[in-house]
């Protein structure tokens, strides 16, 4: 079962740890845009909740590609939910093709995709790397993250590391996400690992699972919305 805990404003999802043979529960969807002005169209919906209360979304927010931009305003809205079941509902619900006047003034609406999670992931966003991989194991992949998730923690770290698989996504393939609260602490790792830590063994290792990478980018994260 899903185990949300709320603390001020910090919301994690508790997902069952990763096996070679089942994932954890739970899904997301993702609204990809080009805003015309980023932070207008974030305290937008900030302020109109209104939409994810009627798609049953558990939490949601946005995600500001800062690094890596393929166009300006570069960004996805996201939300949260129980099953994939319930997310593929929600899509139902909603045709982002189809906005409202307010809506339409402040974005384009580039695409959207349903993702599942495939290892346990703590959904406390904050400074993001994003990878875009074709994976030719994404169990074993997303097992040899869950190994190093812990090297990380082992090591001082609070690394949060997703693998989300992608249903319905087009053109899209496999996230890796790897979040930090702060631009430092994910920059000290990474400094840590050019200077030979232990734990990017574990990182060499697992991109044996990967066949290329398309796509890296640096994103700021946020919730904007959780169900009461």
């Amino acid at each position: 079962m899903n185990l949300l805990r709320t603390s001020g404003s910090m919301m994690l999802i508790s997902l069952f740890a990763i096996s070679i043979s089942a994932a954890p529960e739970g899904a997301f969807t993702s609204l990809h845009v080009k805003a015309k002005d980023v932070d207008k169209y974030v305290n937008f919906m900030k302020e109109n909740t209104a939409p994810f209360q009627a798609l049953g979304a558990d939490v949601a927010g946005v995600c500001v590609t800062r690094s890596g931009n393929q166009y300006p305003g570069e960004m996805f809205v996201w939300s949260a939910y129980p099953s994939i079941e319930a997310a593929y509902e929600a899509s139902r619900k909603y045709d982002p093709l189809k906005p409202s006047p307010a809506f339409e003034e402040l974005r384009t609406v580039l695409y959207s995709v349903t993702w599942k999670p495939v290892k346990e992931f703590a959904l406390k966003p904050g400074y993001e790397r994003l990878w875009r991989l074709k994976l030719n194991d994404w169990k074993k992949f997303a097992f040899e993250m869950e190994k190093l998730e812990t090297a990380l923690s082992d090591a001082g770290h609070d690394m949060r590391l997703g693998v989300f698989y992608p249903l319905g996504g087009g053109t899209e393939v496999f996230h890796l996400r790897a979040v930090t609260d702060t631009p430092a602490q994910s920059g000290k790792i990474a400094d840590e690992y050019f200077a030979g830590a232990s734990y990017g063994k574990i990182w060499d290792n697992a991109f044996k699972y990967v066949d290329a990478v398309v796509s890296e980018t640096v994103e700021e994260c946020e919730i904007i919305y959780t169900k009461d």
